[in-house]
């Protein structure tokens, strides 16, 4: 009897773990398609979304130096510094090494320019529309296209032809492949081995072929944050969950207000307390070896 039982929840688990492969397509080895930079979107959007990017911590993942003044006081930086990579746990120093690419400046105390780190690990997700082959990106920082897409024109007749708009209300899986092209830090891409996604334009199933270790979201030796986000995106990729990022997280408002209604559910508890006032969280400290911190 208690075999019977055995087998029957290991039949009902697997039932439920889908093939995160199985839907979509992908752009893997062919050409990134044309699309908009972001001042084009600004000429409709300025009055909204363009008078508060520069403060979203997406906007300032990447900055110009003349863009960061606050950075400047504070850092003291070499004048050869043209860019700075990083917002609230971790600042770099970059600067420009031909077109589509960038310098970082090592860490330690004899620091060095060094001309392929930010190509190898860093511009899959402070760049926008980095070509794999070459390493070379479009535009620095994140641009619109980023998480919309190659945007159809006739999207100011119609927004449901808008990738991410209200009244589109795209899927789990695909919302899940667009936030998860960032922050599912510690996959890789099963064609090129970078630590990012291959020619990956939103819109695609990510995990088409972005090799993720799902297993994370259980192991309670990588920080909350991160195995938040691996729960997250696995309870949609594998279980179907309706529940993503974007039913918490107001991206350009950067607003906490969706985020103040915690639920009680298992991918809450991560960072929230089981017990106790809602707001009230678990303390972590986030590290990154890709990242360098």
């Amino acid at each position: 009897m208690k075999l019977g039982w055995a087998l029957f929840c290991v039949g009902a688990a697997l039932a439920q773990t889908r093939d995160p492969a199985a839907w979509g397509g992908d752009h893997v080895g062919s050409p990134l398609p044309e699309h908009v930079h972001g001042d084009e979107c600004l000429f409709c959007h300025r009055n909204d979304i363009g008078q508060t990017w520069q403060k979203n911590a997406h906007g300032i993942s990447l900055r110009q130096r003349d863009d960061a003044p606050d950075l400047i006081k504070k850092l003291n930086p070499p004048d050869s510094v043209e860019f700075f990579l990083g917002s609230r746990r971790e600042i770099r120093f970059l600067k420009k090494e031909g077109y589509g690419k960038f310098a970082i400046l090592s860490k330690g105390s004899n620091p060095t320019w060094d001309k392929t780190g930010f190509a190898a690990r860093c511009a899959g997700c402070h760049a926008t529309a980095v070509e794999t082959a070459t390493k070379t990106f479009s535009a620095f920082g994140l641009d619109c296209y980023v998480c919309h897409g190659a945007v159809d024109l006739n999207h100011t007749a119609d927004t449901k032809l808008m990738l991410l708009s209200k009244k589109r209300r795209d899927g789990a899986e695909v919302i899940a492949s667009i936030c998860g092209q960032c922050h599912l830090r510690g996959g890789k891409s099963k064609s090129t081995g970078l630590p990012y996604p291959n020619q990956f334009v939103a819109g695609d199933n990510l995990f088409r072929d972005f090799e993720v270790d799902f297993a994370l979201a259980d192991d309670q030796r990588l920080n909350a944050g991160d195995r938040h986000l691996y729960r997250s995106a696995r309870d949609v990729v594998l279980r179907g969950s309706g529940t993503t990022c974007l039913s918490c997280h107001k991206i350009h408002g950067q607003s906490t207000e969706k985020h103040r209604r915690v639920l009680r559910d298992e991918v809450c508890l991560d960072c929230h307390n089981t017990e106790g006032p809602r707001k009230a969280v678990k303390t972590y400290t986030v590290r990154s070896a890709l990242c360098e911190y």
